[in-house]
């Protein structure tokens, strides 16, 4: 897979810089479970080996990608680039939408961002109804999307169904894309985040894990081991 070797700040002006173009380019968050998932999925993995970039999320991915390309790290967790992209974006009145997650979440996290980033332009937002990533490009759902004119539109609806929905959108409205996981979670207060503490000590899988056992259980057993069997599967390949 193509990972770009970014740095959080590198991805956040790489991502202003898409906005402010409208050439249709998605973002995508790349954590060990996306790699095990492309690694099943043909598809999945074409798809995030075609258009739009891939930045670092999980810690292992991020650790990786800085040791390859001698950086001290390419860390871009989903969560901050998306508070960082919110705050920077208010000098240029960047446009944001919201695609993703329940019509309560969307309504906390748009009075959140309202306290803490004034300025900054929510130019819509759209729960979606449940269903297929291809039920959830429908043209009416994306002519929704449209007609707020936005400059960057985030999708927070999980891995993989946001970043088949995040580059569908992006590459049918030629609008910039992020596929944020539960970043609207996070900042509206939803979910509970890691302390920082935790953070710093890469322990925020363990966190999630705790905090949502039955919806991550699989991801954070199975999905670990299938990724360091990819790991190694690579590493013979390599010798």
């Amino acid at each position: 897979m193509s990972i770009s070797p970014a740095s959080l700040d590198d991805a956040v002006e790489d991502a202003l810089k898409h906005a402010y173009a409208h050439d249709g380019t998605c973002l995508r968050f790349t954590n060990t479970w996306c790699i095990v998932l492309a690694d099943r999925d043909p598809e999945y993995k074409a798809l995030l080996n075609g258009s739009g970039e891939n930045f670092a999320d999980g810690r292992p991915v991020a650790d990786a990608i800085a040791k390859r390309a001698g950086m001290l790290s390419a860390h871009v967790r989903g969560p901050s680039f998306f508070e960082q992209v919110l705050d920077r974006g208010r000098v240029a009145g960047v446009r944001h939408f919201f695609y993703g997650a329940d019509e309560a979440t969307l309504a906390k996290l748009t009075a959140v961002v309202a306290e803490r980033y004034p300025g900054a332009i929510i130019a819509g937002r759209l729960a979606p109804p449940f269903g297929t990533a291809e039920e959830l490009c429908a043209p009416e759902l994306l002519d929704r999307i449209d007609i707020a004119s936005p400059d960057i539109v985030w999708v927070g609806l999980g891995t993989p169904k946001q970043d088949i929905v995040a580059t569908r959108v992006a590459l049918e409205l030629g609008v910039t894309t992020a596929a944020v996981g539960a970043a609207f979670d996070f900042l509206a207060g939803t979910k509970a985040v890691a302390p920082m503490w935790m953070r710093a000590a890469k322990l925020e899988w363990l966190f999630r894990f705790v905090s949502e056992p039955r919806r991550l259980w699989q991801r954070y057993t199975v999905g670990i081991y299938d990724y360091q069997r990819i790991v190694w599967r690579d590493r013979r390949r390599m010798a």
